[in-house]
């Protein structure tokens, strides 16, 4: 059963609406356990691989998460999780990013993010959000698909 604070902040939460269907991504779910769902981020899509990782429940920071979440989060879900992405897409880096500021993005949710070697240098670092932003305001996926 939810907390009476979990249960109002889930309702207009982004994060939450994604896990329960609401808002669907390119691919649908590549994982999911009892505790975690990992999918792509929502179109458009910034960068392809730019994966999203979070929990079921709604929790804002980490110091939230329950010992169960905390102890699956890190070396297996994290870790086998970039280990297949590196695999599959071999970037010369892999960002694990977690902000959660977006307004109605509140819920925690960790962004992990392949950087390729001709990724130029004003789009490393947190400035890979910038192809975020780029997406949006252009309204169309900046990566093929297919």
């Amino acid at each position: 059963m939810l907390h009476e604070r979990e249960a109002h902040a889930s309702e207009g939460c982004g994060t939450c609406r994604a896990n329960r269907g609401e808002i669907p991504t390119p691919g649908g779910v590549i994982y999911q356990d009892e505790l975690w769902r990992l999918e792509h981020t929502f179109e458009p899509i910034p960068l392809v691989g730019w994966l999203v990782l979070k929990p079921l429940r709604h929790v804002e920071m980490f110091a939230e998460l329950t010992d169960d979440e905390s102890a699956t989060l890190g070396p297996p879900l994290i870790r086998r999780t970039t280990g297949a992405m590196r695999e599959v897409l071999q970037p010369a880096k892999i960002y694990v990013c977690q902000f959660s500021e977006a307004e109605g993005f509140e819920q925690l949710h960790i962004h992990l993010i392949p950087r390729f070697a001709d990724t130029p240098a004003d789009l490393r670092g947190p400035r890979v959000f910038d192809l975020l932003s780029q997406a949006t305001a252009r309204r169309r996926n900046l990566g093929d698909l297919a």
